[in-house]
């Protein structure tokens, strides 16, 4: 067990240090672009982009955070825009790269193909998602009716997405043919107004949004009929918190990580604002703002995402050297500080760490922290009395790491049961009726009585549904 462990940790300080680098590579193209505009640099524009590429490399794995249908039997299939990501953004900086090299050798139009096609597939994915949710052509609804029966069905965010899209697609356009002089009565403001709109509709999915497919474990809660729980320490609080406390404190409506991942949009916002007054020069003096100057609401960004990924790996890498030694209440004492204030960039809007695959990190650490130990032995009164503060507190947590020890696997493996059944009796739409319908021709038994008579087709094989018939599990 405690080999298994420790596998499990190198390759959790793996991930950690592939998003540190992924972080340092975007921060390092963010800044020789800016000193190559600014021509301090004089390199060719390949040399520019290939920290660009190499951070494509690094995050290969990486997935986006928008919404995907849930597959069953446990697979986690990527919607087509997601597994298409990779080659049309790496094809559009290619081309790109190549017209800056020489604009004689691709026109501009085609090297915006690439990006076009990669915001078309996304609006296509999405639209099919709620067509399949939303009610058939034979079912009269009212508009109103519909709204409400989204959230049920978990459309909304696709229909966000959708919509941020469109608005996405249009500006993209409307760039190229500013760039390529096609439009000349089109001014900069007006395409400022399409991203924003684009990107207030991106911003209502991608900031409190975690996608079924790509994360292990499903937000529906679990019956909690078994009194088996995951108990771990809270290394910030030097507690015991059970996984339906993490659950409760995820979903408040706005917690800290979630005020920071606000926090995150504005510089990214302003580096916009800034762009299009110098490129409109209005006022005058806007065309005179440096080059550096105007990167610097991008630098503070990703240089947030630095720092939060490099005391990830740190406190990941301290983790692992240190486990078995007992050296941690010194250790976290001194950095809960840093974790409290680093937490405000966590979410980040998903600017900074959306390729990050590093969560459940808290009780990996509780796994690490009672990995080699076999057991406690209480104090008397008075020696507990004679103790320093920091030394007693230290005890306290082995004390709890001691007893979350004893259930800990146990209550794991019961959650991994009772998710593993829900999985097989819950409909895969909405995640909350049990599945009690069998679609025809196709047989897939995957839906509930009301999701089924909203599909057209069915969701796994896009199959026409002819007949919906009844079945009951006795």
């Amino acid at each position: 067990m405690l080999v298994q462990r420790r596998v499990m940790s190198w390759r959790r300080v793996w991930k950690s240090f592939q998003a540190a680098s992924a972080h340092c590579l975007l921060f390092s193209f963010t800044l020789l672009l800016a000193l190559k505009l600014d021509h301090v640099v004089s390199h060719s524009w390949w040399f520019v982009f290939a920290p660009l590429w190499l951070f494509h490399a690094v995050i290969a794995r990486g997935r986006f955070s928008l919404p995907a249908p849930s597959m069953p039997h446990d697979r986690h299939w990527a919607p087509f825009h997601s597994v298409m990501a990779t080659p049309l953004l790496v094809a559009f900086e290619i081309l790109l790269c190549v017209h800056l090299e020489d604009k004689y050798v691709v026109d501009l139009k085609i090297v915006f193909l690439p990006l076009l096609a990669f915001e078309v597939a996304i609006l296509i994915d999405n639209v099919r998602m709620c067509r399949t949710l939303m009610p058939g052509d034979e079912e009269t609804m009212s508009d109103e009716a519909i709204w409400e029966t989204l959230p049920v069905i978990k459309a909304r965010q696709h229909f966000w997405v959708s919509i941020s899209m469109v608005f996405f697609i249009a500006a993209t356009t409307f760039t190229l043919l500013k760039l390529c002089g096609d439009v000349a009565a089109l001014g900069w403001w007006d395409l400022f107004i399409n991203f924003g709109i684009a990107e207030c509709f991106a911003f209502l999915v991608c900031t409190k949004w975690s996608n079924q497919s790509i994360h292990r474990y499903s937000h529906i809660p679990e019956p909690s009929s078994s009194s088996m729980v995951v108990r771990y320490l809270d290394w910030n609080r030097g507690l015991v918190v059970t996984a339906d406390d993490e659950h409760q404190q995820s979903n408040r409506i706005c917690g800290l990580q979630d005020i920071g991942g606000h926090v995150m949009k504005i510089p990214f916002v302003t580096f916009q604002i800034i762009l299009f007054m110098r490129l409109e020069g209005t006022p005058a003096s806007a065309k005179n703002i440096p080059i550096l100057v105007l990167f610097v609401p991008l630098f503070l960004l990703q240089g947030a995402g630095v720092l939060f990924a490099m005391y990830r790996l740190v406190e990941k890498s301290v983790l692992l050297i240190n486990s078995g030694s007992g050296s941690y209440g010194r250790y976290f004492t001194a950095t809960s500080s840093a974790r409290e204030f680093l937490g405000f960039f966590q979410h980040g809007a998903r600017l900074l760490g959306w390729w990050s695959i590093d969560e459940g990190s808290r009780e990996e650490q509780a796994r690490l922290y009672s990995g080699e130990a076999t057991g406690y032995n209480t104090f008397s009164p008075e020696v507990v009395k004679k103790m320093p503060k920091s030394d007693l507190v230290e005890e306290i947590w082995r004390l709890q790491a001691a007893l979350s020890e004893q259930t800990d696997i146990t209550s794991y493996s019961q959650q991994e049961y009772e998710r593993l059944q829900n999985e097989k009796i819950l409909c895969r739409v909405c995640f909350e009726d049990p599945i009690n319908v069998v679609l025809l021709p196709c047989r897939h038994h995957v839906l509930c009585s009301t999701c089924c008579e909203k599909c057209k087709k069915c969701p796994i094989c896009r199959v026409l549904i002819e007949e919906r018939m009844p079945v009951y599990d006795v």
